[in-house]
């Protein structure tokens, strides 16, 4: 089994466990202190994190780095996000295809410790709850393929 593989099954499993809180614009709720940061994959595969208050009401970004690590069967590739209006984007997509493992590295300032989110990215949508499986909210199995319907 390829590492990767070894690292989303352990991911996927870790995720089944703590529950997926979705976020407000059908991304992944982050479990990260206040502000809170969405994660989102675009129709264009690129990559947003948008930060929100306690009560989910958006709030600039400020301070937060955010980079993006997709670890696809390709490559590893590296995101840069940059702020852009109320969010910080990828400058480039995500690699091509799906059931690879997405490390989101955050800091909340420049002095803060970064804490890594593992992510394993699957696209395509779930049939209970909507939303793509990576921010999928429901509580049925997952595989290290997705969901298990």
């Amino acid at each position: 089994m390829k590492r990767w593989h070894v690292l989303a099954a352990l991911a996927v499993a870790s995720v089944a466990q703590a529950g997926v809180v979705g976020g407000p614009r059908g991304g992944r709720l982050l479990d990260n202190d206040a502000p809170r940061a969405e994660f989102l994959v675009t129709g264009e595969r690129k990559v947003e994190v948008r930060f929100y208050d306690a009560a989910l009401n958006p709030v600039p970004p400020g301070e937060q780095t955010v980079t993006v690590v997709a670890e696809a069967p390709a490559g590893r590739a590296k995101l840069e996000l940059r702020k852009s209006g109320d969010a910080l984007v990828s400058q480039e997509a995500l690699p091509a295809g799906e059931g690879y493992l997405i490390v989101v590295r955050l800091k909340a300032s420049p002095t803060a410790t970064a804490r890594n989110f593992r992510i394993p990215f699957h696209a395509e949508i779930c049939a209970e709850c909507q939303r793509a499986e990576y921010a999928c909210t429901c509580e049925h199995g997952h595989d290290e393929g997705g969901h298990q319907h």
